[in-house]
């Protein structure tokens, strides 16, 4: 049975530690995360525990799609879907045409969503200087664009 969920957009420092600590706990890089051109989105159940999560980075006209995670109990219940649409809906919403992410785990599943592989010398310079992109994600995870 599908759990219920409701969303939540991240607007005070304190439900961004909170955020911080939930991409932790699922092995996601949090440190670097912050409000500023940011949205981050978060899903809570019906015992207001956080379950899911998802970002974007936004630089001008592009996107940077990242943090997106889901509790291990959960999973398979088509949250991350959920999550990765709005989040594209909110980004339409924001007149952005380009996302992009980077992954070592669930390239098909964006693939599934539409986002199609490139290298990473086909990436904008302001998504490479990402913190994400040039620090945190090693060279090895695949690079992927959703053009909006």
């Amino acid at each position: 049975m599908k759990e219920f969920v409701v969303q939540q957009e991240i607007k005070t420092q304190k439900e961004l530690e909170a955020l911080q600590v939930f991409l932790r706990a699922n092995l996601l890089p949090a440190d670097d995360i912050r409000l500023n051109n940011s949205v981050y989105l978060t899903y809570y159940n019906t015992e207001e525990v956080l379950v899911g999560s998802g970002g974007l980075e936004i630089y001008d006209t592009k996107a940077l799609l990242r943090s997106l995670a889901v509790s291990p109990e959960i999973r398979g219940q088509q949250l991350g879907k959920q999550i990765v649409s709005d989040l594209l809906a909110k980004a339409k919403s924001l007149a952005l045409v380009e996302v992009y992410l980077l992954t070592e785990t669930a390239f098909y599943f964006f693939h599934k969503l539409g986002f199609q592989e490139l290298q990473r010398n086909e990436v904008p310079d302001v998504i490479q200087s990402s913190t994400e992109f040039s620090q945190v994600c090693p060279t090895s995870a695949q690079v992927m664009k959703l053009n909006l």
